[in-house]
């Protein structure tokens, strides 16, 4: 028996790096997946990574989280296919688009291109996912908005990118206050540094911002997508996980943690 047997799982930005290990994590204790990016070819190839660990079912929707239309017929294809929608990660962003190895750290060193780019993937797909998946979810549905630390600890040469992950905290919990009433849970998870995860691009994370910090693989941040996609997680709902400090404590240490979290908001 695995976690999510019974549920669907929807995954955005699912064609590589982060989403491609949620998906395949998901894949992996039993729930059917549908797989959302860009290029059919990449997402195929997760798909098949799906089956072979195990998925019921994993069907593909290419998808541009900045366009409206595709969002919602993403949304709509789930249902239509599968009869239900229980989870659903918004995992799909960027650090900035077409990056090269030109530092923008600092406010003014920023190119509007770039800073609408960066807003239009990392929030408002975000908000257009949500406003896509969360009425048809039932109660036990779970959304989860991939953020960052950044958006909680900005400083100095924290960038627009930490701005645009700020945003999606605050989607969090104004969407899990619109939906407690439906038991429709909506939670923010942060992978905690993750190594060339394509969150920059195809050349990956240039090596002047690597030197600086010490990552993590993608793959630590299985153990609480799936606890929060889980029944095990119920009752928790406007919350910041950290997956770093999941994975360092008991699931009954987190729930009462966040419980309190929950409480405390």
């Amino acid at each position: 028996m695995g976690k999510l047997d019974g549920k669907v799982a929807v995954v955005t930005g699912a064609s590589r790096g982060l989403g491609a290990v949620l998906v395949t994590g998901f894949a992996a204790e039993g729930a059917a997946v549908v797989l959302a990016a860009r290029t059919r070819a990449d997402l195929e190839r997760v798909a098949t990574a799906c089956r072979q660990a195990g998925a019921v079912r994993a069907e593909v929707v290419p998808t541009d989280v900045t366009d409206a239309v595709q969002v919602d017929a993403l949304v709509r294809t789930t249902v239509d296919r599968f009869g239900q929608l229980d989870v659903f990660v918004a995992n799909a962003g960027v650090a900035r688009p077409g990056l090269t190895d030109k530092p923008m750290t600092t406010l003014e060193t920023y190119d509007l291109d770039v800073v609408e780019q960066l807003f239009r993937i990392n929030a408002i797909g975000v908000w257009l996912c949500m406003k896509a998946a969360l009425p048809v979810m039932s109660a036990g549905g779970s959304f989860i908005a991939i953020g960052s630390g950044l958006g909680r600890s900005a400083g100095a040469r924290a960038g627009i990118y930490a701005v645009s992950k700020a945003c999606v905290d605050v989607l969090v919990r104004i969407a899990a206050a619109e939906t407690a009433e439906r038991q429709v849970r909506v939670n923010g998870l942060s992978p905690g540094g993750m190594v060339d995860t394509y969150l920059f691009g195809p050349n990956k994370m240039p090596d002047y911002i690597k030197a600086h910090a010490r990552w993590s693989e993608p793959e630590v941040i299985v153990p609480a997508a799936v606890w929060l996609a889980s029944d095990d997680s119920r009752g928790i709902t406007g919350v910041q996980l950290v997956a770093k400090e999941f994975n360092s404590m008991s699931p009954e240490q987190c729930f009462a943690a966040l419980r309190a979290q929950v409480t405390a908001d």
